[in-house]
C-alpha cells in the first residue's frame, strides 16, 4: 500500500486512508502480475449480493442516430441499483478482516446505501453520518438495511470531519472512495474483458471523487501487465459544468479544490476530488479527454437515453451521452463505451421537478376526453428538460375555477406592486392548472407579523381565521421567519389536523429581487405523504399559503 506523493509503504493496521507520512492518497501495488483479479484480502468469497454481471448493451438507436458504435455498461444493475456495489463488498471484507467492530461513514446517498447493504448482509454494524437536512428519501435504502443515521448540524463537511474522528474513538473502519473501495471497483474491467472484445477507441467516465474512474484504469492496466488485453483504450472524465473541479484540474494540471458546487447530477457533486492525480494520470497515459455537459445538455440526455434505449438513469449517467453529442467531430465513427453508475430510481426528486405536473380532473369521463384533446399531455412530454417557467404556453386554456385561482394570485401578487414578466406567468398558469381547485380549506391565513432580534429566536404572530369563522392569534418562535410563522401556525392547526412539514424546496424564477418565488412544501400524516405548492413574490408568503393549500389537501385525502 503505496503513497502516490511520496512513496511511503503504509500499513493497513495504521491506515486505509490517507498516507501516514505525507497525508496523500494510496494504491494497491502486487508482487506480480495475474491473469486473474487480484484484491487486498487474506480470504477472498463470492460476492453474496451480485450473482451476475453487470449487462453490456449495443444503443443500437443512438449508434445509428449518431454515426458511431456506442455501447453502455449497465452499473445500475449492481445490488443496490449503484456502482459503489463493487467497492463496498471489498470494503466490508477488509473490515471485518481488520477485526473491525463497527464500519462508519459520511454519505448522504448512494455509498451508504451499499455500504449499509454489505454491511447488513454480513452482520457488522453501520454507521451513516449525513447533514441534517438530508430528507429521508435519500436515506430510505440505508434505513432498510438496518444502518444507524447519524444527522450532524451543519453541511457535509462537517459530517465527513466528524465521522472520521468518531472512527479513530473506537474500533471504527471508516468507508469511503479510498484504496481498497478502488480495489473492489476495479472489477468493472475484468468483468468487461469477459464480456468482448477490448476494442473501444474511448472509455466514458462521469467523475465525482475520482475513485471509480481510477479503479477502471488501474484494473485495465493489471489486465495489460497480465497479457489480458493488449491495448487500453484513451480515457474520457466528464462532469457537470457546475461541478467540474476533475475536468479544470486537467486542464490545469494541478487538484482544484470547488468551495461550492450546485449540480442535479448529486452522485458527482464533489468539490475536493478525492483520487484527482489518479485520474490525471490516467488521462494522459491513453491520450485521453476531459469534458463538461450544461444542467440542460443533462436533462435532455437523460429523456434520450430513457426514450431511445429504454435505459432510465440518474442524472451524472447522462454526462457520457451529452459530452460526446458536443463532440460528435471527435467520436464519430469511433467506438465508444459509457459507463451508466446508477439507476434513475435514485432520481424520482429530479423527474419530478422538472416535469410539468398533472392536473387534477374531476370523475367523468368527458372531462378527461377534453384534457386529452386540449393538448397538455403533448407538452408535458415536450417540456422535458426546459426550465419549468418556460415549460407551459401562457396562452393555456384554464377552467372558470382555474381562471378565479389564477386571477386571484394575480391580484395579490399586484397589489404588492410586482409586475409579472411573460416567464412568471407562464410558471403561475403551470402551478394553477395542476392545482386541484375543489379544495376545502380548514384555515385561512388572515395576517402575520415576524419580529426578529439580533441574537435569540424569531417571533411569530399569525392571525388565524378558522373553519368556523372565529378568528385567533397563534404566537410562537423559531429559528428564522419561516420556521418561526410555520410554528406558530401549526401550534394552533396540529390540534384538529396534525402535519409534519419534512421536507421544503424555494424556486426562484428569476435573478431580480422582485422575483416570483414558488416554494413547495413535503408534509407527512400517519404515513402519507402530500405536497403543496404556492408563489408569491415574498417567500413567506408563498410558504404560508403552501402549507395552507396542504392542509387542504390533506384534508380531503383523509377524508377520502
Amino acid at each position: 500500500m503505496r503513497c502516490i506523493k511520496c512513496n511511503t509503504v503504509n500499513d493497513e493496521r495504521k491506515t486505509s486512508t490517507y498516507c501516514t507520512e505525507c497525508g496523500n492518497v494510496l494504491v494497491i501495488e502486487y508482487n506480480e502480475a495475474r491473469p486473474e483479479i487480484q484484491y487486498p484480502l487474506e480470504n477472498i468469497q463470492p460476492d453474496p449480493l451480485k450473482n451476475h454481471p453487470t449487462a453490456l448493451r449495443r444503443l443500437d438507436r443512438l449508434s445509428e442516430k449518431y454515426g458511431a458504435d456506442l455501447y453502455a455498461k449497465l452499473e445500475l444493475e449492481n445490488p443496490t441499483g449503484c456502482f459503489k456495489d463493487r467497492g463496498s463488498y471489498v470494503e466490508v471484507l477488509k473490515a471485518m478482516e481488520l477485526g473491525a467492530d463497527a464500519i462508519c461513514l459520511a454519505s448522504t446517498g448512494n455509498m451508504a446505501a451499499s455500504v449499509a447493504a454489505y454491511a447488513c448482509y454480513f452482520k457488522i454494524p453501520c454507521f451513516v453520518f449525513v447533514p441534517e437536512k438530508t430528507p429521508d428519501a435519500k436515506l430510505a435504502q440505508s434505513t432498510i438495511y438496518d444502518a444507524t443515521i447519524i444527522r450532524i448540524k451543519g453541511d457535509f463537511r462537517a459530517c465527513e470531519l466528524l465521522c472520521r474522528e468518531f472512527a479513530k474513538s473506537g474500533n471504527y473502519y471508516l468507508a469511503g472512495d479510498y484504496v481498497f473501495r478502488q480495489e473492489g471497483q476495479k472489477s468493472f474491467s475484468y468483468e468487461l474483458a469477459e464480456q468482448g472484445p477490448m476494442d473501444y477507441d474511448y472509455i466514458f467516465v462521469p467523475i465525482g471523487a475520482g475513485t471509480n474512474f481510477a479503479a477502471i484504469y488501474k484494473g485495465m492496466v493489471e489486465m495489460k501487465a497480465a497479457g489480458v488485453i493488449d491495448k487500453i483504450p484513451s480515457f474520457v472524465a466528464v462532469q457537470p459544468e457546475q461541478s467540474s473541479p476533475v475536468v479544470e484540474g486537467i486542464f490545469k494540471k494541478e487538484k482544484i479544490i470547488k468551495e461550492q458546487i450546485n449540480t442535479m447530477a448529486d452522485a458527482v457533486a464533489v468539490g475536493d476530488p478525492f483520487d484527482f492525480y489518479k485520474v490525471l494520470e490516467g488521462i494522459e497515459a491513453t491520450d485521453g479527454k476531459a469534458y463538461t455537459a450544461t444542467e440542460n445538455e443533462l436533462l435532455d440526455s437523460m429523456k434520450e437515453m430513457t426514450v431511445e434505449e429504454g435505459i432510465f438513469t440518474e442524472p451524472a449517467c447522462a454526462i457520457p451521452l451529452a459530452t460526446f453529442k458536443n463532440n460528435l467531430d471527435t467520436f464519430k465513427g469511433k467506438k465508444c463505451l459509457f459507463v451508466l453508475t446508477g439507476s434513475g430510481l435514485k432520481a424520482g426528486h429530479i423527474v419530478a421537478k422538472y416535469s410539468l405536473s398533472s392536473p387534477i380532473l374531476e370523475p367523468k369521463l368527458e372531462g378527461i376526453q377534453e384534457y386529452i384533446e386540449s393538448g397538455y399531455p403533448k407538452i408535458q412530454k415536450s417540456s422535458w428538460g426546459q426550465s419549468r417557467e418556460t415549460a407551459l404556453p401562457s396562452n393555456i386554456n384554464l377552467e372558470e375555477n382555474q381562471v378565479k385561482l389564477y386571477e386571484e394570485y394575480v391580484n395579490g401578487i399586484e397589489k404588492k406592486g410586482k409586475t409579472l414578466k411573460e416567464e412568471e406567468i407562464k410558471a403561475l398558469k403551470s402551478l394553477v392548472y395542476s392545482t386541484d381547485t375543489s379544495l376545502h380549506y380548514p384555515v385561512e391565513v388572515v395576517d402575520y407579523k415576524i419580529t426578529m432580534r439580533k441574537h435569540g429566536l424569531v417571533s411569530a404572530a399569525v392571525k388565524l381565521r378558522i373553519e368556523d369563522g372565529e378568528e385567533i392569534i397563534s404566537l410562537d418562535q423559531g429559528v428564522g421567519p419561516m420556521d418561526a410563522v410555520l410554528t406558530a401556525i401549526k401550534a394552533e392547526t396540529d390540534s384538529f389536523l396534525p402535519l409534519v412539514v419534512k421536507n421544503h424546496e424555494v424556486e426562484i424564477l428569476s435573478p431580480d429581487t422582485d422575483s416570483l418565488v414558488i416554494v413547495t412544501l413535503t408534509l407527512e400524516k400517519e404515513g402519507h405523504t402530500f405536497t403543496a405548492k404556492a408563489a408569491s413574490p415574498d417567500t413567506l408568503e408563498a410558504l404560508i399559503q403552501a402549507f395552507v393549500n396542504g392542509l387542504a389537501i390533506a384534508n380531503k385525502a383523509l377524508v377520502a
